[in-house]
Parts: structure tokens; sequence; C-alpha cells
């Protein structure tokens, strides 16, 4: 769970607990240390020190040990700072005192796969979902536990059910792929490692996994296109983590926003490449490109109006650039604005006139238009290009 919504859940728990002291006409001296104590963790964890709220949720629990909810926050305050054994005693408290206490069994689960511990995330993770049958975070994190334990036909089960439960979580499919594929049920884990780069791209964890089994099956020239995916991602993996190592160093190196921006916008995660591509503005203002691109990323996104601006700026700098004008009117296009869409794929053509796609979508748009004759002079244009451009 992100920090953010890990904390707003944990403050509405604590407001809705009736835990603050405000209108009450007569307090308890020892009472009130605990609730400052309690109030300083939260804030502290608000503003990221989870260290200090340890400290605070643990003075809190001295004052007055017996509130399981305390235990289960103190316990996700070590967590966020992987002092994984001091969190599981902490939930190991809180279970203690509420048994029923869905969170801190999936939490304790949670820390034991995190030292890897697979028996004993195992037997709190059971605990969670015996407790609350729909706990899809549960079900997914005891299904990477078995797999772990070598219990496919059990992760399968959980597995199934956690995909059941969230069905738009790429690393379920993943995880029950390779349930199935250590069954050697090899045709049945295709679908879902298929299902996990459908849900994600850049999941380069799925065509390991596809390879594997087209190569069990014979299908050896799938199995190494996968592989070869595989690779790709890596690397592009390994590069990223270069570039992010790049800019946390050195914030003012636009080699490495620029690096990460291309390699976001390559693997189509639009969002990602947002980010890199300002910090790439804000270092190099004249260098059209960055603007292009942080332009396409927009209108992928469904942003056609930022888009448009952030293309008409790279056009003000490079004004003769064809993929520029192209660009333009995918984003005046995807407002419904054909005219002015027509008239900058029409600029886009005179730049560039034998480039097949600009072709194809002024053909598409004139088909729109119902301009039968203009559209089939595009589309029979993009045909003999396209065609001149294979050979």
């Amino acid at each position: 769970m992100q920090k953010a919504t890990r904390l707003s859940v944990i403050y509405l728990c604590f407001m809705l607990s009736g835990f603050s002291v405000l209108g009450n006409a007569e307090v308890d001296p020892r009472h009130l240390k605990y609730v400052t104590h309690q109030e300083r963790a939260f804030l502290l964890s608000f503003q990221g020190d989870d260290a200090g709220a340890a400290e605070e949720f643990e003075k809190a629990n001295a004052v007055e040990p017996n509130h399981p909810e305390l235990y289960c926050y103190l316990g996700m305050a070590y967590a966020e700072e992987e002092r994984w054994n001091k969190a599981i005693e902490a939930y190991r408290r809180s279970v203690e005192l509420m048994p029923d206490n869905i969170e801190a069994w999936y939490a304790m689960g949670f820390a034991y796969f995190a030292l890897g511990d697979w028996q004993e995330t195992v037997k709190s993770l059971q605990k969670a979902v015996d407790l609350s049958p729909e706990h899809a975070r549960a079900y997914y994190v005891l299904g990477k536990a078995q797999n772990k334990l070598l219990q496919f036909a059990e992760a399968a089960a959980s597995l199934t059910r956690a995909v059941e439960l969230n069905p738009d979580a790429a690393g379920t499919y993943h995880e029950l792929g390779m349930a199935y594929l250590n069954q050697k049920e090899y045709q049945k884990a295709i679908p879902y490692f298929e299902k996990a780069v459908q849900l994600s791209p850049s999941y380069m964890q799925p065509h390991y996994g596809l390879g594997q089994a087209y190569m069990r099956l014979g299908e050896r020239e799938k199995a190494r296109t996968e592989m070869l995916l595989f690779q790709r991602l890596q690397h592009e993996f390994q590069e990223y983590e270069r570039f992010s190592r790049l800019t946390h160093t050195e914030p003012t190196n636009i080699e490495g926003w620029a690096g990460l921006a291309k390699i976001s916008i390559r693997q189509k995660d639009y969002t990602e490449a947002i980010l890199p591509l300002q910090k790439c503005i804000e270092l190099d203002p004249e260098n059209a490109t960055y603007h292009h691109l942080l332009g396409q990323a927009f209108i992928n996104l469904g942003y056609p109006v930022p888009g448009r601006r952030a293309v008409l700026d790279a056009i003000r700098l490079k004004p003769n650039e064809a993929n520029f004008y192209n660009t333009l009117g995918s984003s005046f296009a995807a407002q419904g604005d054909t005219a002015n869409a027509i008239r900058s794929f029409l600029k886009a053509v005179s730049l560039a006139p034998k480039v097949p796609y600009f072709h194809l979508n002024l053909a598409k748009l004139y088909e729109q238009m119902g301009n039968d004759k203009a559209a089939e002079q595009h589309y029979a244009l993009y045909e003999r290009l396209k065609k001149g451009a294979s050979q």
C-alpha cells in the first residue's frame, strides 16, 4: 500500500475510533499522555518520519499496552523501514489482543514473506483468508508463498481466487502461470502469462514464463521470440535503474532524465514519461524534441489539450518538422475537430509526402467526413508507399 493511502486509512481509523480527547470535560492524565504520543505518531507518519512514528507508538503502547490497533500501526511503521522482525512482533501482539484483526494477520504474513519465511507466511495468510474470504491481497501473497514452497496445486487454487477477486493485477496472473508451468500444465499456463503481459506490457517476467512454456511444447520460434522480449525488457529495466540512480545523484543531468523518458515511451508507459520530459524541458527549453515527446505522452493518455500546447511549442522551435504536424493533427482528431486535424495532416504531407502513415491518417479522416474520393486517394498512396518501403 502506498504511504499516502496507508496513512489516510490510519488517520480515518484513528478518528473513527474515538481516540481524540477533544470535547472531553475530564481526562485521566495517564490517558492524555497516551493520546499525546499517539497523535505525535500519526503526525510523524504523515510527515514521512516512520522511525519517529514508531518511537511515539512505542511510548503510547507503554502507557496503555492493550490497544490492538496501536500495535498494528506500530507494525506498519516498522514495515515502512523494513524492520520486519520488529513489525512481526508488533503484529503478533495485535492479534493476541484481537484474534480477528484481519489486517494484522495479512501484514504479518507480508512481513514473513519479506523475510523469506514461506511457512510462517502461509500460516498467517491462511488465517487472514479464513477470516476474510474476499481478501484478494492475502490470496495473492499466499499463492506466491505456496509457489516458493513448491505447493503448486495449492498455489493455483489461491491465485485463482485472487484473480476472481481482483481481475486487473498483472502479478497475480504471472504467479498463476508459474503455478501451472511448474505442474507441467503448459497450455494452461500460457493464457495467464499472456494476460499478465496484456495488463502490463513492460512486465518482463511473464515473457520468460511464456518462453519456457513454448519451449516445453516444442514451439521453438515462439519460445525464441518471448525470450528475446524478456532479454530486451531486462536490459531496459537495468538501464532504467541506471538512469534513476543518475538523476538521484545528479538532479540536473539531462542524460538521465532523457533516458528515463525514452524507456517509458518505448514501453508505452506514458504516465511515467511525463515527469522526466518536464525535467528535460526545464533543463533544455529550446529542444523541440522534448516538447514533442511530452505532447505525444499527453495525447496517448487522453489529454489532447495539454498535448497540443506541448506540440505547438515544438513547432514554434522547429517549424518544418513534419512529424510534429502529424501529432498536432492527432490532438485535434482526438477532440473531434476534423477540419483542424486535416489541415495539420496536410501540412505534414506537404513537408514529407513519402511517409505512409501521414496519408493513412488523412484517409481515415476523409472517410469519416464522407469524402470517399479523397479517402481512396490517400489509402492508395499509403499502400503504395508502404509497399515500396518494405521492398
